[in-house]
């Protein structure tokens, strides 16, 4: 993974932002595709809307049913990249020095679990 070989560009790209910058508009549409991508991959996971919890992203009663569904795999989407995402920054930083835990082998079960959905 690109990131454990270089911890400090995945830390610019997804680290805390730099105060006062705004990034280009087609990186934030690249950032839009790439979700994007992950959404589409939700979209075809069995019964996402019962194993995933509401958020603020559902609407609610009576929205329809592709929209629902579309929120369901959004919401798994952004589940997977925060628990990959957290599970990364955790062993970059180094916060999971002392623990006993096998960074690789955690961020494989998150994959597996999420996957499993």
């Amino acid at each position: 993974m690109w990131a454990l070989d270089d911890p400090q560009r995945y830390f610019l790209v997804y680290g805390p932002p730099v105060p006062g910058y705004r990034s280009p508009a087609d990186v934030a549409a690249l950032a839009g595709e790439i979700m994007d991508i992950f959404t589409d991959a939700c979209a075809d996971v069995p019964d996402a809307r019962a194993s995933t919890p509401e958020t603020p992203l559902e609407d609610g009663p009576g929205q329809s049913v592709g929209r629902a569904e579309t929120a369901s795999a959004q919401r798994l989407a952004i589940s997977l990249r925060t628990r990959l995402h957290g599970v990364l920054s955790l062993e970059l930083s180094g916060h999971f020095a002392g623990m006993e835990c096998d960074p690789a082998l955690l961020y494989q079960a998150e994959i597996d679990l999420l996957a499993s959905h």
